[in-house]
């Protein structure tokens, strides 16, 4: 049991890593997690060679010097990510505001996902809510005229696609839902998250490859493909939402009390609150709290009646033993595991064994690996619509 706990100890800290920064994971990785010297343990070795007794002293000092900015420094830090925390705990309260202004859900989505994924639906059905998506028709033409989709007239030319329909049409009713999915979750990504600028991209990849590899697992244990598609993307939500207020909210902590030191005239914390920066480590510990229970809610409230996610969701986030998991939650897990061993193995940051052990604690479904290895996870792979 503790080589396992140990395991997928291993698993989470350098997947926080990686979310962070692709470079610094990798640096953890090769240190095998050992801490790389900090800057008093740099000067600190210095004293390995024989110095004069001025030198040792003055290097002593020095030391003092450093380890007593860091660690005021530190205090400021905790002080600043404590009133982080309380007000993005009163932002969390208020669904609606996540929902319409954070996410940035569109009110007629959940309804056309619902309808799309009726057995009777229909294009000419589907087409009037589509247009209610204000962002929709610009999206969905600019991803079906990609090159790789393009299709040639008896001419030779570029046939583009250029109404809603055609676009709604292109993949055919059955690829809808991915469809519709993706581009409105990739319309809800952090766009400011300095200084770290791969928080983006690594959220859209988790949420990629998770959805892809839940897809992939229900085909195989015969569990809806669409829905479990939906939920391993979506249930990504609440860590945009949390990377999002995190960042905002910094700031406006930061704001507000660099004015509160100017005009109290304290000027060594002053000075120091413009040396402090976004904890990315913080950051992971919001998520980690907070993420799986944001998601719920945004599920909840999106009231789906034919895309039956929101329970499953609900049982993940509470962390049920696999044996109480119903069979989409228990796809979700074994989902979102599997998606984040492969971004792992991806950017090297997991041995041949470390993976063989991580992939046996799955319990994956017969089938499913040989599947899952087959299977891009950076692509919808879907097929052209030739109808």
């Amino acid at each position: 049991m503790s080589t396992i706990t140990s395991l997928e100890d291993l698993i989470k800290q350098r997947f926080d890593a990686l979310f962070l920064d692709v470079k610094e994971a990798q640096k953890v990785a090769i240190n095998d997690g050992k801490p790389e010297l900090n800057v008093i343990e740099v000067e600190q070795s210095k004293t390995a060679r024989s110095l004069l007794r001025v030198e040792k002293q003055a290097i002593r000092q020095k030391d003092l010097n450093i380890k007593s900015d860091i660690s005021f420094l530190n205090t400021i830090t905790d002080q600043i990510n404590i009133e982080v925390e309380i007000r993005l705990k009163e932002s969390l309260e208020d669904t609606d505001i996540l929902y319409s202004k954070i996410i940035g859900m569109d009110s007629s989505l959940p309804e056309l996902l619902d309808l799309v994924g009726l057995k009777a639906a229909t294009i000419t059905r589907i087409e009037p809510i589509a247009t209610e998506l204000p962002w929709l028709f610009n999206d969905l033409l600019k991803y079906v005229n990609q090159a790789k989709y393009r299709r040639l007239d008896n001419k030779g030319k570029v046939r583009l696609v250029d109404t809603m329909r055609a676009g709604l049409n292109f993949f055919g009713l059955e690829n809808l839902i991915i469809m519709l999915t993706s581009l409105a979750f990739k319309r809800s990504l952090p766009q400011i998250t300095d200084p770290y600028p791969q928080i983006k991209l690594r959220i859209w990849e988790e949420a990629l490859a998770t959805a892809i590899s839940c897809k992939q697992i229900a085909s195989v244990v015969g569990v809806n493909k669409d829905h479990a598609f939906c939920l391993g993307m979506l249930q990504t939500m609440g860590k945009v939402v949390l990377s999002k207020l995190y960042f905002r909210l910094f700031e406006s902590v930061l704001r507000d009390a660099l004015v509160e030191t100017q005009n109290a005239q304290k000027h060594e914390e002053h000075s120091a609150l413009t040396r402090i920066t976004p904890s990315g480590k913080f950051l992971n510990h919001l998520i980690d709290k907070y993420a799986l229970n944001v998601s719920v809610k945004l599920i909840d409230k999106m009231a789906m009646r034919r895309v039956f996610i929101a329970n499953a969701m609900s049982e993940v986030s509470s962390n049920n033993s696999l044996a109480d998991l119903s069979p989409l939650a228990l796809v979700l897990k074994q989902g979102k595991a599997y998606a984040q061993y492969r971004m792992l193995k991806e950017h090297k940051l997991i041995d041949l064994q470390q993976s063989k052990d991580f992939i046996r604690t799955l319990n994956m479904p017969k089938g499913s690996l040989d599947l899952l290895k087959r299977t891009d996870m950076h692509s919808l792979d879907l097929s052209i619509n030739n109808d």
